[in-house]
């Protein structure tokens, strides 16, 4: 049983997490299908992971892919793929079968359900049979299995001493439980959720589960002061007006990312559209901070596939978003995203080839209360955006972080600030400083 130490512990990562994570946005954009536009199978994506090496592991509802049971019998089996980041295959993938526990299983028919990567990195699916394999993300090879629901599971999550949480995809046949690393049954959250969900999310230290019952369009949130020791009681709900069909937490902003179906899993209000996924700080679910949608080349062809969202994954540095669809048949079942995280207030000029390190004159100058301040830099460096008053006090951090090369665009509200001169200084890893002066009149 792990310790109270460790529980504060993980505490005080998560808030440091959700802490620095309140002012970044990835502004992510469609790079292209993944692996590649032929990958094309069946009903599309049940789940998507991705390790520690950057590895991409998909999940299909169901594939074009068969076994030899004998005798020249061939009897369809729905793999497990695992692609490296370039989008070639891992050395063992597919995997159609699965020895762990002393068990061999053959992933025979339609029966993947989700899939997660846990805190080691280790790969989880979930069957329709009830059972989820651990596998080793480095080998492919199973590790340990469990039998955790009567009925179809979700994709399980898992809080930071690796404990798993997992659901039913049914409404009301069945608890959400939770188990050790070793997969030992620890206890419920509740004994009966409520509502048809495909996928659930619990805060690193255990205290906060989120059941995404996509019938419900909003999603619960259970909580207990001892996390995982218990008792759980449903605190609120959150992202009201959303059919959540997957969550993931980003590894670096701490947002929970929720992606919703549509109107035949429960129409999405406004200010939520079908087919899309968004992201909510911890500490304010009430409206989304970043968003894409699912990349189809017109919107018959979106109609068409009615790309229901089944799982999300981002590479270990965040800058790399995938996303898997069920019911695609015509376009691939994988996309990927790619952004780069900047402060909330902060843009980036597309197109812009910077040469040159500098800060520009804001404008406008004079401001009350808001104006904006640009500046370049020529390679990727740690860059500072600092605001003083005329003692030399710091006022305001904008910019504090790493930057590729471009053209940067800062918002900069002085709405608590005084009447008066301010200065603002520009500072590069590689040695560049530059400092301007405005003025606030109220």
């Amino acid at each position: 049983m792990k310790s109270r130490f460790i529980l504060f512990l993980s505490f005080i990562v998560l808030m440091a997490v959700s802490l620095t994570a309140q002012t970044t946005v990835y502004k992510y954009k469609f790079t292209k299908a993944f692996p590649d536009t032929n990958y094309k199978w069946g009903n599309g994506g049940h789940g998507i992971a991705v390790d520690p090496e950057g590895k991409v592991w998909i999940a299909l509802f169901a594939g074009k892919d068969s076994i030899n049971t004998g005798g020249g019998v061939y009897k369809a089996v729905t793999n497990l793929q695992c692609y490296k980041p370039d989008g070639t295959p891992a050395s063992f993938s597919p995997i159609r079968i699965i020895t762990a526990g002393g068990v061999t299983d053959t992933l025979f028919g339609s029966s993947n359900r989700g899939l997660r990567a846990d805190k080691k990195g280790n790969i989880v699916l979930a069957r329709a049979t009830g059972v989820l394999y651990r596998i080793n993300y480095k080998t492919g090879v199973g590790m340990n299995r469990v039998l955790v629901q009567v009925a179809s599971p979700t994709s399980p999550a898992f809080d930071d001493a690796n404990e798993m949480f997992t659901a039913c995809v049914g409404d009301a046949t069945g608890p959400i439980r939770i188990f050790s690393e070793s997969f030992a049954l620890l206890g419920n959250v509740v004994d009966t959720s409520r509502g048809f969900s495909r996928s659930i999310e619990v805060s690193g230290n255990g205290n906060d589960v989120y059941f995404g019952g996509y019938s419900n369009n909003k999603v619960t949130r259970y909580h207990s002061a001892n996390g995982s020791f218990g008792p759980y009681s449903t605190i609120d709900t959150v992202m009201k007006g959303l059919t959540v069909e997957c969550l993931a937490w980003h590894p670096k902003t701490g947002y929970l990312w929720a992606g919703g179906g549509n109107a035949t899993s429960g129409a999405n209000l406004a200010p939520y559209t079908d087919y899309s996924y968004y992201a909510f700080k911890p500490t304010d679910m009430t409206k989304p901070v970043d968003s894409i949608k699912w990349n189809s080349k017109d919107a018959a062809t979106l109609i068409a596939n009615d790309p229901r969202p089944r799982g999300i994954a981002f590479s270990p540095t965040g800058d790399t978003m995938y996303v898997t669809a069920f019911n695609v048949s015509v376009e691939s079942p994988v996309q990927m995203f790619i952004g780069k995280g900047v402060p909330a207030g902060v843009s980036r000029e597309d197109g812009i080839v910077a040469s040159t390190y500098e800060l520009m004159q804001n404008y406008p100058n004079p401001f009350n209360p808001s104006t904006q301040i640009k500046f370049t830099v020529a390679a990727n460096v740690t860059a500072s955006l600092k605001v003083y008053d005329v003692l030399g006090k710091e006022v305001s951090s904008l910019v504090d972080g790493e930057y590729a090369a471009g053209s940067y665009t800062v918002d900069f509200n002085a709405k608590n600030l005084t009447t008066g001169m301010y200065f603002y200084t520009l500072k590069t890893s590689n040695g560049f400083t530059q400092t301007k002066k405005m003025l606030l009149i109220k």
